[in-house]
C-alpha cells in the first residue's frame, strides 16, 4: 500500500485547521449570545421612574434596540458557521471516500503488476530452457549441407520456431498484462465506460459493438459488446457536423405497437394503459452530455451550464430547460441537413420498454445497482449523475433510461393522455403550460423510475437532475429497419 500523498495530508491538515476555526467562532457567538440575552433579562435597562429625563429613556431604549439586533445578527452568524461545518463534514467525507477508493485501485493495480512479474518471470525461464535444448540439439546435428526437397520443413528450422513460438507467447503475455495495468484516459469517474471518449468529441464509443455504420464516409464506431439476452446487435446511425466530427450515436428503431401507461386504481396520471403504434425512428445511446452540449453552447455563444461540481465530460448535461433542449435539437439539424428533435412521449416509453411490459425493463422490481436512484444502492445514489453509459444498456441499446438524469420529451402534459394521439406522435396542441420529463433521476425513489411514470414541469425550469437525450426522423436516403435503402 503506498503512503498517502504529502498534497493530500496537508489538505486534510488544512480542512482540520479550518473546522477548528469554524467551531472556535460558533463557541464565540453562542457566549456572546448568552451574554447579550441575559443584559437584556436585566432589569436595569427597563424605563422606571427613576430616570431623570425623557432623553436618558430614550438613550436607554436605543441601547436595548442596538443589543437586540446585535443578538439577531449573532444568531445568524451562528446559523451560518454551523451550516459551514456541516458543509465542509461532507466535502471531507467526500474526500475520504475518494481516497479509499484510489488505495483499492492501488491495491488492485500492484497486484496484477506482481501477477505480471510472476508470468513473465515463468516464461523466461522456460524460454532459457528451450534455447539450451535448442542448442544442445543444434549441436548434435551433422554439419553437412541440408538439401530441401518436395517443400518439406528444413531439419535446422525446428529448434528456431519452437524458440520463435516461446519468444512470441513471452511478448502477448508482457502485452496483455501491459494493457490491463494500463492507466484509463482521466475521466469524472474511475468506473465509466467511455473513458476512451476524445476531448472535444462526443462520446463515439457509446455505441455497442457490432452495428452498421450508414454514412459513407464514416468509420464503424466501437463501444461496448452488444447487451446479453439480444439475438442481434442493435444498429447505430452517426451523421456528420459541418466541421466533420460525429454527431449522437443513434440506435434504428423499427416501431411498433405497445401498450403504452399502466391501469391504475388510484387514478394516477399515467393510467388508464392504451395501444400506440410508433413509427421507425432513431434514439440517442445515451442521453446528451455536457461534451456534446458544451459544443453546441460555444457555437452558439450561450453561457455553459453549471455542472454541480460533479465534473463535465461524459456526465449527462443538467440544468437544461425545455427550451434550451429543443435549441439544441434545431441546432443539429441545421449541423447534419438532418430531421433531429426531442422524442415524443411515446417514443420514449416504447424506447425505455425494449419490448417488455415489466415496470423496469430488467423485471418487476428495481433491483440493486441496476442504474442511480435515491434508493437504487450505487455509488452515486442521491448525490450525482453517473457517467453515461456506467450500466447495462437495454435490449433496445440505450442507456440509463431508468435514473440518472430525468428525460425532457416533446410533448405538452395532459392528466391522463388526455388528447393524446396513438400513432407515437407528441401532443403539441392547447395549453402546453407544462412539458413531460421521463426516466427518474439520481436523487428521486426508485418508483419514479418506472417506464410508465411521468413527471410534468413549466418548459424554462432548469434542476440539476433535468436533462434529455434526441431523436431523429429516417430520411429517404436512410437504411429502414430491415436494412435496405
Amino acid at each position: 500500500m503506498a503512503e498517502q500523498p504529502d498534497s493530500q495530508l496537508y489538505s486534510d491538515a488544512e480542512s482540520e485547521l479550518l473546522r477548528n476555526t469554524l467551531e472556535q467562532l460558533r463557541q464565540e457567538a453562542e457566549e456572546e449570545i448568552k451574554r447579550l440575552s441575559a443584559r437584556l433579562g436585566e432589569g436595569d435597562f427597563a424605563p422606571s421612574s427613576q430616570v431623570a429625563t425623557a432623553t436618558e429613556r430614550l438613550a436607554l431604549q436605543q441601547e436595548m434596540l442596538l443589543m437586540q439586533q446585535s443578538l439577531d445578527a449573532k444568531e445568524q452568524a451562528l446559523d451560518h458557521i454551523t451550516e459551514e461545518c456541516r458543509r465542509l463534514e461532507d466535502a471531507m467525507e467526500d474526500k475520504h471516500l475518494a481516497l479509499e477508493g484510489l488505495r483499492k485501485e492501488l491495491d488492485r493495480k500492484e497486484q496484477s503488476l506482481q501477477e505480471a512479474h510472476t508470468e513473465i518471470d515463468r516464461l523466461r525461464q522456460e524460454l532459457l530452457e528451450a534455447s539450451r535444448a535448442a542448442e544442445q540439439r543444434a549441436a548434435a546435428t551433422p554439419s553437412q549441407p541440408v538439401i530441401v526437397r518436395g517443400g518439406k520443413t528444413p531439419r535446422w528450422l525446428v529448434p528456431t520456431t519452437g524458440l520463435l513460438a516461446v519468444l512470441l507467447t513471452v511478448s502477448a503475455v508482457a502485452n496483455l498484462y501491459l494493457m490491463r495495468d494500463r492507466p484509463e484516459t482521466p475521466a469524472p469517474d474511475r468506473n465509466t465506460r467511455v473513458a476512451t471518449v476524445p476531448v472535444e468529441r462526443p462520446p463515439v464509443s457509446s455505441v455497442p459493438s457490432g452495428p452498421r455504420t450508414e454514412s459513407a464516409p464514416e468509420p464503424k464506431p466501437s463501444g461496448p459488446p452488444a447487451v446479453a439476452g439480444t439475438t442481434q446487435p442493435p444498429r447505430i446511425h452517426q451523421d456528420r457536423l459541418r466541421d466533420g466530427t460525429p454527431g449522437p450515436a443513434m440506435v434504428v428503431l423499427a416501431g411498433g405497437a405497445f401498450r403504452m401507461g399502466h391501469n391504475s386504481l388510484g387514478g394516477e396520471d399515467f393510467s388508464p394503459a392504451r395501444s400506440v403504434k410508433v413509427g421507425p425512428f432513431m434514439m440517442a445511446a445515451h442521453e446528451v452530455t455536457f461534451l456534446e452540449y458544451d459544443r453546441f453552447a460555444r457555437a452558439t455563444g450561450r453561457e455553459l451550464p453549471d455542472d454541480q461540481g460533479w465534473g463535465r465530460g461524459t456526465r449527462p448535461v443538467v440544468g437544461i430547460s425545455w427550451e434550451e433542449a429543443r435549441d439544441y435539437t434545431a441546432w443539429l439539424a441545421q449541423q447534419t441537413g438532418r430531421r433531429y428533435r426531442l422524442p415524443s412521449e411515446a417514443e420514449w416509453e416504447f424506447a425505455a420498454r425494449a419490448g417488455t411490459t415489466t415496470p423496469f425493463w430488467w423485471g418487476q422490481n428495481a433491483d440493486s445497482n441496476r442504474t442511480v436512484c435515491f434508493d437504487c444502492g450505487s455509488q452515486w445514489d442521491n448525490r450525482s449523475t453517473a457517467p453515461v453509459m456506467s450500466f447495462p444498456a437495454n435490449p433496445f441499446g440505450l442507456y440509463e433510461t431508468a435514473g440518472n438524469a430525468m428525460e425532457w420529451v416533446a410533448d405538452c402534459y395532459r392528466a391522463r393522455y388526455q388528447d393524446a394521439p396513438n400513432d407515437g406522435r407528441a401532443l403539441v396542441s392547447g395549453d402546453c403550460a407544462s412539458r413531460v420529463a421521463r426516466g427518474g433521476a439520481f436523487n428521486k425513489p426508485a418508483d419514479s423510475m418506472r417506464a410508465f411514470v411521468r413527471a410534468r414541469f413549466a418548459p424554462d425550469t432548469k434542476l440539476n437532475m433535468l436533462g434529455f437525450r434526441v431523436a431523429r426522423d429516417p430520411g429517404p436516403t436512410d437504411q429502414d429497419a430491415s436494412g435496405r435503402r
